[in-house]
């Protein structure tokens, strides 16, 4: 009964928040993933920039372990937050609503496919839902 509803959690999560992912060439086999996402009218995701001690879970983004892949430097919150005093945490946050947008820059070795997960939990002014994990995979190829 609770891997139904688990599952139960993680679909109606999913209607909330739509992810995308793309690759973007830059200079010398190095390559820009951005993450995008599509949140429904009332409902928000959180940025690295809340305090860790308010309570939600912020956005986060890693990519599978690949050896054609390498990570140069961390994950970017491309979007503005919006900082926000929230009721269900009873605490100052910062969100996204409506669109988000992220990006990691990774030197690409040799073409593959990258395996990524993004975390995130997803709000409304009444109720959050469970954190969950989405992958997302992506092809990368050299510039070359």
């Amino acid at each position: 009964m609770s891997a139904f509803l688990t599952m139960g959690a993680t679909l109606f999560s999913q209607e909330k928040v739509h992810w995308s992912i793309k690759a973007v060439k830059a200079q010398n086999n190095h390559t820009n993933i951005q993450l995008q996402a599509e949140i429904q009218s009332g409902w928000h995701v959180y940025s690295v920039k809340t305090p860790e001690n308010a309570g939600p879970i912020p956005i986060s983004f890693a990519i599978n372990k690949n050896r054609a892949v390498k990570k140069k430097g961390d994950f970017m919150e491309k979007s503005e937050a919006i900082k926000k005093f929230d009721a269900n945490f009873d605490s100052d946050v910062f969100i996204f609503e409506h669109k988000f947008l992220g990006e990691l820059n990774v030197k690409v070795k040799k073409d593959t496919e990258l395996i990524t997960v993004v975390t995130y939990m997803v709000c409304n002014e009444v109720m959050c839902l469970p954190p969950i994990d989405h992958l997302l995979s992506i092809k990368l190829h050299t510039n070359e």
